[in-house]
């Protein structure tokens, strides 16, 4: 009990500084401003949501076929922590270089993609780790821990990154901001530290080809693990719109530092108050009720955005906070569902498997620019609603021993 305790606390210190980190380089509202403030369109935003949500999960089968034969997963925990802490840091001096133009989106382009592909590597070994060292009966409990402490940051950094962004001029505000997510991920991975991590005896591994080759065995033998990608998939739409949200803010009023600055701070405060809600409710009835109260909700705000959109900024920017309650659940509920749907001898693979089957958050980002130019913001986000809404079917389907 003591050993889980500090792993327990351990889990809690990366996810607080974590959450303080994502507040100054936040990937729906951050990084799209800074591709738009830069000089990119509705492609480079397409293309900026992609590298961060979307294109990485798709090698994720790659990480998960090389972590498999691990039996300590930590040490490359580390590793895709600390290749994250430098490109922040290479983000923040880039960005007071006297790069500009077409140079500089191309490198914005490639230092977050390697920010979010290591991401992905560090995401498979943390969901192992979390699953082995925490048992069952605690995991709900850490979740929404987790959430409500993560989102206390989150509000303290989306404050201060308001007023960074706002009141330092360009490029200087985000420069300063990718600094300070740099220094924060870094005391952050000193939790993980403190952690024992039990070795997995690996009786036997069949190699990665072998593992590409057992998929649709493995997806037709688990049935919880297809629905889980479907409805993954289904409801990502909700995820790939929040940074249209932004496009569409600047294509009706503009974007100045300031309205960027409240976007982000609404969406830390739904972040921080949902917290308290979601994390009383996951106790009480579980990640899959959790889910599809978030999939309801996360339903409707395509539409709603198109009409609050019409009602001025200040009433837009309402949406930023809806996203932020929507964006808690998410963050609550699908990695605690991927957990309880697995194994500690699946889990790598699992997690890799519905990472890379999860099509819409990994390619639709890349012609969602380009589709909204063509057929309009309100086709494309009321067949996004329409989507989510769906995704529900898939979710029903899964089943749950409870713990």
């Amino acid at each position: 009990m003591r050993k889980e305790k500090r792993h327990f606390i351990a889990f809690v210190w990366h996810a607080s500084f974590l959450a303080l980190t994502m507040a100054f380089v936040e990937v729906n509202t951050v990084l799209p401003s800074l591709v738009l403030k830069a000089g990119g369109n509705s492609f480079s935003i397409g293309l900026i949501t992609a590298i961060t949500t979307g294109i990485p999960l798709l090698v994720q089968i790659i990480f998960a076929g090389l972590l498999m034969s691990r039996p300590r997963k930590k040490p490359f925990l580390l590793l895709g922590i600390y290749l994250r802490v430098l490109a922040l840091a290479f983000m923040g001096f880039m960005l007071k270089s006297s790069l500009t133009g077409g140079i500089l989106l191309v490198m914005i382009f490639l230092v977050i993609s390697v920010f979010s592909f290591s991401g992905v590597f560090a995401g498979i070994c943390y969901t192992d780790l979390l699953g082995k060292t925490i048992a069952g009966k605690s995991r709900r409990k850490f979740m929404a821990f987790r959430q409500i402490v993560g989102s206390l940051l989150s509000f303290g950094g989306g404050f201060l990154a308001r007023m960074i962004v706002s009141k330092v001029p360009y490029p200087n505000n985000y420069s300063v901001m990718f600094f300070v997510a740099a220094i924060s991920l870094a005391i952050g991975s000193l939790g993980f530290w403190l952690i024992h991590e039990p070795p997995v005896k690996i009786i036997s591994y069949p190699g990665f080809w072998k593992i590409l080759k057992s998929i649709p065995a493995t997806l037709k033998k688990d049935s919880n693990l297809r629905n889980y990608i479907m409805f993954s998939n289904l409801t990502g739409f909700g995820l790939i719109l929040i940074p249209f949200y932004v496009l569409l803010a600047k294509k009706t009023y503009g974007l100045s530092g300031e309205n960027v600055g409240n976007f982000l701070f609404l969406q830390m405060i739904g972040i921080l108050v949902a917290g308290f809600f979601w994390g009383s409710y996951l106790q009480r009835r579980g990640f899959k009720k959790l889910l599809y109260v978030c999939a309801l909700f996360g339903g409707t705000l395509p539409v709603l955005s198109l009409f609050l959109s019409k009602a001025g900024v200040n009433f837009y920017a309402l949406i930023f906070l809806l996203t932020g309650i929507a964006l808690s659940a998410r963050k609550m509920g699908f990695e605690g569902l991927l957990i309880e749907i697995s194994n500690n001898e699946n889990r790598a693979l699992y997690t890799g498997i519905s990472g890379a089957f999860n099509i819409v958050i990994s390619i639709l980002p890349l012609i969602m620019g380009a589709l909204i130019d063509f057929i309009g913001f309100e086709i494309v986000f009321s067949l996004s609603s329409f989507s989510i809404f769906s995704g529900i079917l898939y979710l029903r389907r899964i089943r749950i021993v409870e713990v």
